[in-house]
């Protein structure tokens, strides 16, 4: 009988332990407000990248994204809008270049900032060739801004702007 109790009661401290972790990652896995102006930015970049395929581009757009991967992108979702998000680093990057033929086009995210009085994410693309392990040839295409304003204690998407060469 003694050995039931202690079975039973070492499951059941098993159990609430590991109940309290679950929650306690889940928590940890949410976004914060600044996480999703992160997302926010990305959904407005794939919108923009949409329109610009759909009147400029008879070839279909791949479904995945390439981002620079960055701490406080670390929240980030795999998959926005139909889109496969790839946050590249060190350890992955050599495997998707051979994925694909060392191209491929390389969103570098910058952290939100502060400008002219306003909030601003920018998403830079990039064509990037993966020459060496260590040489990664960049060349600029294009951008897109997207501004935020702090409104009723949040901060909400105000416009994007793009640019290009």
């Amino acid at each position: 009988m003694n050995r039931y109790t202690i079975s039973m009661l070492s499951l059941f401290a098993t159990f609430f332990m590991y109940s309290q972790e679950k929650e306690s990652i889940l928590k940890y896995l949410q976004l914060t407000e600044t996480d999703s102006i992160y997302l926010k930015a990305v959904e407005k970049y794939i919108i923009e990248l949409d329109s610009f395929y759909n009147t400029y581009s008879q070839n279909e757009q791949p479904k995945k994204i390439y981002i620079q991967y960055e701490d406080y992108l670390f929240k980030l979702p795999y998959k926005i809008s139909g889109y496969e998000i790839i946050k590249l680093g060190l350890a992955n990057r050599k495997k998707h270049f051979r994925k694909n033929k060392n191209r491929l086009r390389l969103v570098i995210m910058t952290p939100l900032t502060l400008k002219d009085g306003r909030f601003q994410v920018r998403l830079t693309p990039y064509f990037a060739k993966l020459k060496s392990r260590k040489h990664l040839d960049l060349a600029l295409s294009d951008w897109t801004i997207v501004f935020f304003e702090f409104k009723n204690g949040k901060l909400k998407c105000a416009e994007t702007q793009n640019g290009g060469i």
